[in-house]
């Protein structure tokens, strides 16, 4: 079961925007009250400019920027430097480079995900302890031949592992227990040009004794195309199944449609153009 990043976490992995926006969240501050207090430091910066950067149309880089994101640190009593290495080590697009303590060579912008399809299985202990991943993925450039797989868990990351099912094997792992996240690197059979598509599937097992009760898609920055099934065991059935959608700023999700098991007790949704960074489906345990 995906759960929604932490703030530590994001201020370890980033991207810049919603660590920023995670941490004005947890603080309770207004853009106003932030841009006041940033004035009080002879530190000027715009409101316009400050909701560009935590909804990533801008990253701050000037030097005059810089500071103001320094003196950021302190207001939303983060870790010193912790946004601006966000900053340091990000890509064009704005996600990092290297993940700390995890993978060198870490980067999320060399694929574009065109679809994504997530069958999940609950069993009767009401466990989703299967999920298989299908995704078509384009690459923005040439040589890029792997994907690196995310998987948020409520238990023991180390109870979680990835198989390789379809054109592609398991490269390098990482686990992170304190944020209960998982990286593993998807090996293609070859590299691709620019603007080639490759098809690839993968199983996630999750062994975790935790009961599951929500599934959901993390979207980096756009999805074509997405696909999520939950399938019960008939000896667990669940009540309320419907589709929400969150962003990392918000503290709760938006329950948006309303589902309904059918003979194969399962249930689905099909979304098109999502731009919101989660989607997935919850439901309740009577």
């Amino acid at each position: 079961m995906t759960t929604t990043p932490s703030l530590e976490a994001l201020l370890r992995i980033g991207p810049f925007h919603a660590a920023l926006r995670a941490a004005i969240r947890r603080r309770g501050l207004t853009l106003e009250r932030l841009r006041l207090r940033l004035a009080q430091q002879d530190v000027a910066v715009a409101l316009s400019t400050l909701s560009d950067w935590q909804q990533g149309r801008v990253r701050p880089i000037s030097p005059k920027s810089l500071r103001a994101v320094s003196v950021l640190e302190e207001l939303l009593e983060v870790p010193s430097r912790s946004l601006l290495s966000l900053l340091e080590r990000a890509d064009p697009g704005g996600w990092p480079d290297v993940v700390p303590g995890m993978m060198p060579g870490f980067n999320t912008n060399d694929l574009e995900v065109v679809s994504r399809h997530d069958r999940i299985f609950v069993d009767a202990r009401r466990h989703a302890s299967r999920i298989h991943v299908s995704m078509v993925a384009r690459a923005r450039h040439d040589g890029v031949d792997r994907f690196y797989a995310h998987y948020f868990c409520d238990d023991s990351v180390h109870e979680v592992r990835h198989e390789a099912v379809r054109n592609c094997r398991i490269g390098r792992s990482a686990r992170d227990e304190a944020e209960h996240v998982t990286v593993d690197e998807l090996l293609f059979d070859r590299p691709l040009a620019t603007g080639e598509t490759w098809v690839f599937e993968f199983v996630v097992h999750d062994a975790t004794q935790v009961d599951s009760f929500e599934y959901a898609q993390g979207v980096r920055c756009f999805l074509p195309q997405s696909l999520i099934e939950v399938h019960f065991d008939p000896a667990a059935l669940p009540t309320d199944p419907h589709v929400y959608l969150q962003d990392w700023q918000e503290t709760e999700p938006h329950r948006t449609i309303d589902l309904a098991l059918d003979h194969t007790n399962s249930v689905h949704h099909f979304e098109t153009d999502v731009s919101v960074n989660w989607i997935g489906i919850r439901w309740r345990w009577a």
